[in-house]
Parts: structure tokens; sequence; C-alpha cells
């Protein structure tokens, strides 16, 4: 799978757009390449300890560790870049640890094979190095969930800012996440207390390795709406940076509430974004993605309910001058949406109050 990423770089580069004219080149194989390197190199650690071929190919001892350090910001960066984040967006402060672990394991990888032989066969390690060693390992593990559960609430951020339908090009990931996040947690539960779970560990992530390897296979479009989706929901979310989100819904709620602006059949977007003092691209951002409703709905929603109001506290008022004084300014289109909010007409609405009391 490193491979096919490496590769595919490179072809890219070749794949020209013949409506634009301009070379294809995407940004986003390099991390996940080095990422599958990673954990292809902890998958094949992992296969020589349960085959039990490790004190066979002790070169190969504890090489492994540095890259579980590296596995979690591989992965961040690859998912937040897909979003458009720039590159920066992970700071090189992460990958530090893994090249910590490179050094502190120089001395390990020196060492002679009777000592390497000890540190695979004696548990739990006697010399002091050798504990700072297996504690690395442990840590390295533990490291990884930490990206998971950032990715889970970035994404759950993102679905924020999408429609619903559109939110669902996240589903399969956040689900191989929480995967992950067992998984690990099961390395971690092997490794501290209760080797025999290594085994079980070791073959769930071999099964998410396959899921995600089909997965890309036979359904090549599920990266494409995922960065299509997530690009989407960041811009939006840029477009709110600033605000203060829930003030604003507050504050809107106040006016609806207190001065009622929505009995004004004038009233449009611009004009409550003015009496809100943000611009009318936030406040439509703030309806359509926070809210998950259209400017009109929301008006309408307000004027129904005084209309209703209307309706019970004043019986010697008229329909017709209450869908007016309600703020509406058709008299067909109030009676399409009363009826289907409350299943019936407002004369019908009226006499059965009436005949209630």
């Amino acid at each position: 799978m490193a491979i096919s990423e490496f590769i595919g770089k490179d072809k890219a580069r070749q794949i020209q757009d013949f409506n634009l004219g301009s070379k294809i080149e995407s940004a986003f194989y390099r991390p996940i390449g080095f990422f599958f390197l990673s954990l292809s190199i902890v998958q094949f650690h992992l296969y020589l300890e349960l085959s039990d071929q490790l004190k066979e190919h002790l070169w190969f001892a504890e090489i492994h560790i540095p890259f579980l350090f590296f596995t979690g910001p591989l992965a961040y960066l690859y998912f937040t870049r897909l979003g458009g984040l720039p590159a920066k967006a992970l700071n090189l402060v992460h990958f530090v640890p893994g090249f910590a672990a490179f050094l502190f394991l120089i001395p390990f990888v020196l060492s002679d094979p009777n000592s390497k032989l000890e540190y695979v066969t004696v548990f739990p390690p006697r010399q002091i190095y050798f504990q700072f060693l297996f504690g690395l390992l442990v840590l390295g593990t533990i490291s990884n969930l930490v990206y998971p559960l950032l990715l889970i609430g970035k994404i759950r951020k993102w679905k924020s800012f999408v429609q619903k339908e559109e939110g669902r090009a996240f589903s399969p990931f956040l689900v191989l996440f929480y995967a992950s996040i067992f998984v690990i947690f099961l390395f971690v539960i092997a490794q501290i207390f209760f080797m025999p779970l290594f085994t079980i560990a070791a073959a769930a992530l071999t099964l998410i390795v396959c899921s995600v390897f089909l997965s890309a296979s036979t359904s090549p479009g599920l990266i494409v709406s995922f960065e299509k989706t997530a690009k989407e929901a960041g811009y939006n979310e840029t477009r709110l940076q600033g605000l203060d989100v829930e003030a604003v819904i507050q504050k809107m709620e106040e006016l609806m509430r207190d001065k009622k602006l929505y009995l004004d059949e004038e009233l449009t977007l611009p004009i409550l974004s003015e009496e809100l003092k943000i611009k009318t691209h936030q406040l439509s951002e703030i309806l359509n993605d926070k809210m998950r409703i259209g400017f009109r709905e929301y008006i309408t929603g307000f004027r129904l309910e005084e209309a209703s109001k209307m309706l019970r506290e004043e019986p010697q008022r008229s329909v017709l001058a209450v869908i007016y004084a309600a703020g509406f300014k058709s008299k067909s289109a109030f009676h399409k949406l009363f009826q289907e909010k409350y299943g019936c007409s407002p004369g019908e609405y009226r006499s059965s109050l009436s005949k209630k009391s």
C-alpha cells in the first residue's frame, strides 16, 4: 500500500488535464505513503513476534518503536490536508518523539545479540535501559490513541458545518478511527496487563488494514467524497471564524422574542444581519450550517406561532387580519404553511379551540 502511494504520486504528475491543459499533482500522497510504510514495519515486527521468529532476526528487534510514534501524526496530517488545511496544520514538534526514539534505540541496535535476545525473551526487563525501552514501546502505542481522537473531534466539527446528507461522507472514516482506538487500547492492555490479548489485537489491526485496502480498491470515490466535503466544511468554518456563534444565535432569538422583528413583512436577511451587526453571509452560514434552517423557514416559524396565538387569544380579529398582522404577505401561502404545521385550516383551528372552551 505504501509503494502504491509513492508510485501513484509519480503517475499523478504525468496525468494531463485536457480541459485546462495543465498537470494534475496531488499533495496528499506523501503523508499517507509514509504512514503505510510505518504501519508495514510495525506489522512485520508483530508477525515476527507472533510467529516466534524474532529470535532468529534480532537485527529487526524493536526497530518498529520509532515508527509507532510516526503513524499517528502522519495519519492526522493526511486527513487534515484533505480538509484543505495547510501542511503546517501539524507542527513538526509532533514528529520529535519519533526521531528521539530513533536516537534512544541506537545503543540497542549496536548491542550484541545476547543482550537483544535477553530483552526479547525475559519479561519484565531486568536492565534499566531495557526497562526504559519497554516504557518507550508502551508510550509509542499510547500516543497513537491521541491522533484518532483528534481526528474524530475534527470530523465531528466538520459535520456541523455541512448538510446532514453531505456529512455521511465522513461516516466510514469515523468508523475507522473508532475501530483504531479500540485496537490500540487492546495493544496497551496486552503489553501492560494481559499478553494473550496481543494476538487478538494484532489480528484486529490486520483486519483494519485489509479493510482500508479493500475499501480504497473497490470504492475509490470515498477519499474524493471525503476531500470534497471536508474542504466545504473547512471553508464554512473559516467564514465564521472570529464570531461567537452561540451569542449571535441568542441575540437573534432575543430580537425575535422581544422586538418581534418577524412581524415586519419587509424583513430580509440583510436587514436582520444589520440588526445583529454581522455580515449577511455570516448570518446565512449560521442559519444554514449551525441551525440547519433557511432564513425564510426560520422567520416563518415565528410568524406561524404568532398567528396561532392571535387565533387563540383574539377571537374578534378576522383570519385575514391575523394573516397580515403576523407578517405574511400572501393569504394562500399562509393557509398552505398553517395547514402543514397544524394539520388544519386557520378557521378550523379557531373552531376547535371554541368547542374546547
